[in-house]
């Protein structure tokens, strides 16, 4: 402390122009510093959405979450994993490790869901980034004046609209609720179905079973590896 103040005393110029140069330094750090009310912090999680039908919640942990979450668990850099159940539906959040690429752990995610979607029969398994509990910004109804077939109003939906909106900057998800779709009623003869001794949940079980795309595994040939897949499901 002698030594600086004998410095003080013998250079006052030297120390002076110091001075003035720390706070002229500060003075434009101030200035530039950014500054936000609501900082953007992107959390290192991931979602998995599975929808099958009305089957209970016990059903939907034992058949689908339990399945997706030993395949998940040993994708790189996952640190954590969260499941929610309820009637037809399942909510699994995956977290990862801080300063994880979270797009490259999207495409990984991707794919996995995708080759589940194909082995598990569950009617949608769908990988977001934005969590499936948030809450709409825009909500719009669709109507159509002379058009009487609400299947092909779900499909135009569907298939334009939609594809137009996500492609949009900013706009996480575009999704469709209460739409109508085809369907096909199949109605048994319990009298036939008790001579071969069958069940309607037999029944059901085999229409689900032939419906169904499977995947082959995989075929390698000079160098590039190929994706096998069984297309089976049902088109008339």
């Amino acid at each position: 402390m002698f030594r600086l103040a004998r410095f003080s005393v013998k250079y006052p110029t030297t120390v002076l122009m110091a001075v003035a140069a720390v706070l002229l330094l500060g003075g434009i750090s101030f200035r530039r510093l950014g500054m936000d009310l609501l900082p953007r912090l992107d959390a290192p999680r991931l979602f998995i959405d599975v929808e099958a039908g009305e089957r209970p919640p016990e059903e939907m942990e034992k058949q689908f979450v339990e399945r997706i979450e030993s395949v998940v668990a040993r994708g790189r850099n996952v640190t954590g994993l969260l499941s929610q159940s309820r009637v037809g539906r399942a909510l699994l959040t995956v977290e990862y490790r801080w300063k994880t690429d979270m797009e490259e752990a999207f495409l990984d995610l991707q794919k996995a869901v995708a080759d589940l979607s194909q082995t598990l029969g569950a009617e949608a398994i769908t990988a977001t980034q934005l969590d499936p509990n948030a809450q709409p910004v825009i909500t719009a109804v669709l109507t159509h004046e002379s058009l009487t077939d609400l299947d092909r109003l779900r499909a135009t939906a569907e298939t334009n609209i939609r594809n137009e909106l996500i492609r949009l900057p900013g706009v996480a998800a575009v999704e469709l609720f209460g739409e109508r779709r085809r369907e096909v009623e199949i109605r048994a003869d319990p009298a036939i179905l008790e001579a071969f001794g069958l069940s309607p949940d037999q029944l059901a079980a085999v229409v689900q079973n032939f419906n169904r795309n499977l995947s082959g595994g995989t075929l390698t040939e000079m160098g590039i590896r190929y994706t096998i897949r069984g297309v089976g499901r049902l088109t008339s």
